[in-house]
């Protein structure tokens, strides 16, 4: 009796530690505890190129046998694989690309037909399928150390020059709630597909690939929840080459990756207007850490398209080269939504041509709405920066959504031709903050006018 008294006693102080413990978590900790982990059986089926045989079927045969057969890995072997068509990944499949092996997909836009279900900056449709693409699955991995090429400036980068037309009818059906089946972009239309997305998946990691040259956004998930993407290397320069985007999704980690991108290194979204309203689902819970962003464009971005709001988001740890805009919350009066709940912590910037931290309410492509977006309860801790060729810190609101609640602590930066503008925000509070030398007072002057930053 007295042994069980013991065993009981013991076994409450463990579960006090362990209660302890989870209350010293933080909440990006916390996050990333919570998102579930894939798991798959210990069963491989093995790939190997062959001379003179198309390897589309071979593969994708590999991927539906492991998925038929409860799942495992399909273990992709060193050689060249030229692929005339989408793969699609299939429930408790681990596609394992091994050091040297090489995916290359042949650029060529009537290869990826049929449509599938998708969505093209925020709005959904039935579109020209991702090179690699998933459509409600769960338990599903990219992963190793091969590379992927989509050849995406065979075709596909030429269609940003001439996709107004298709571009501004897909925004009028979203702006209209045309029944998404209806809505058909393919054979001669030309709105281009991500290189990889996961649509309306769950459990998914992406984890040490080389993903080169996509037709658009390069990672995106959407309508997903429990993503991990860890140690992937972006190298891709065409228009809308995001790197990551995950869109009305939750329970996300990006971490250790590299992005050399032709556009934002990392875009939070979540639908876009109408649509992403009716749609009504946010992004939220996502943790972004130690990467490394050398973009073309923007670096740490929520929105455009975030009309189903984004919350609970924690960037910290991120290097960040020269860009358009380094830390970047961007959203219009058509869009609606919230961004809040945001903690940025730990940032360097070598150089930003727009803004070192921007918050954008007048964001280029307003189409006359009156959905002023909420912008509320940021905290923006230690940030170094070189240079900034435009504003270090620029924040502008609306009269009826003011931006509010905003923390700044341990805030630098070195040289910036302006050193703010600030028109339409409350509670604002600055501490330890400097621009070009000068110590910033807790709270900033407002300006009387409008400033048009047009460096997007």
């Amino acid at each position: 009796m007295k042994k069980l008294l013991l065993t009981l006693f013991a076994g409450l102080l463990l579960a006090g530690c362990y209660t302890a413990q989870e209350e010293a978590l933080t909440p990006q900790e916390t996050i990333i505890r919570n998102i579930a982990r894939t798991s798959f059986p210990d069963r491989v089926w093995e790939v190997a190129p062959v001379e003179g045989v198309e390897m589309l079927p071979v593969l994708q045969q590999a991927i539906d046998s492991c998925s038929y057969y409860g799942g495992g890995m399909v273990r992709v072997a060193a050689g060249h694989y030229a692929l005339n068509g989408p793969l699609k990944l299939k429930s408790n499949v681990n596609l394992h690309l091994v050091e040297g092996a090489y995916l290359q997909f042949s650029g060529r836009s009537a290869d990826f037909l049929p449509v599938v279900l998708t969505r093209w900056e925020g709005t959904e449709l039935y579109g020209h399928s991702p090179m690699i693409y998933a459509y409600h699955c769960t338990n599903i991995a990219l992963t190793g150390r091969g590379t992927i090429d989509a050849q995406g400036g065979k075709e596909f980068a030429t269609w940003s020059e001439i996709e107004a037309n298709d571009r501004d009818r897909l925004r009028e059906m979203g702006d209209k709630l045309t029944p998404v089946q209806e809505r058909i972009f393919g054979a001669g239309t030309v709105l281009r597909p991500s290189m990889v997305q996961f649509y309306g998946c769950s459990r998914i990691l992406v984890e040490d690939l080389t993903l080169k040259d996509s037709p658009f956004w390069t990672i995106h998930p959407v309508f997903c929840d429990n993503v991990i993407v860890r140690g992937v290397t972006i190298d891709t320069h065409f228009p809308n080459n995001d790197g990551c985007d995950p869109e009305s999704t939750s329970n996300v980690l990006i971490e250790n990756c590299t992005f050399r991108t032709g556009d934002d290194s990392v875009a939070i979204k979540a639908g876009r207007d109408t649509d992403g309203r009716s749609t009504g689902r946010p992004s939220e819970n996502i943790v972004v850490r130690n990467c490394l962003f050398h973009s073309e464009c923007n670096g740490l971005c929520i929105g455009s398209e975030m009309s189903g709001g984004a919350s609970n988001v924690y960037m910290e740890n991120v290097e960040i080269g020269t860009v358009k805009n380094a830390i970047y919350f961007k959203s219009n009066k058509d869009r609606g939504g919230y961004i809040r709940n945001v903690r940025v912590n730990n940032i360097t910037v070598e150089r930003a041509r727009g803004a070192i931290l921007r918050f954008e309410t007048n964001y280029f492509g307003f189409r006359g709405g009156n959905y002023p977006a909420i912008y509320e309860d940021f905290i923006i801790t230690n940030v170094e920066a070189n240079r900034a060729d435009n504003y270090a810190l620029f924040m502008e609101g609306n009269p009826e959504r003011k931006i509010r609640n905003i923390h700044i602590e341990n805030f630098h930066v070195k040289d910036a031709v302006h050193p703010y503008h600030m028109l339409l925000t409350e509670d604002v509070i600055i501490k330890h903050g400097s621009i070009n030398g000068e110590v910033l007072p807790e709270t900033l002057p407002e300006d009387s006018e409008k400033i048009i930053l047009d460096v997007y």
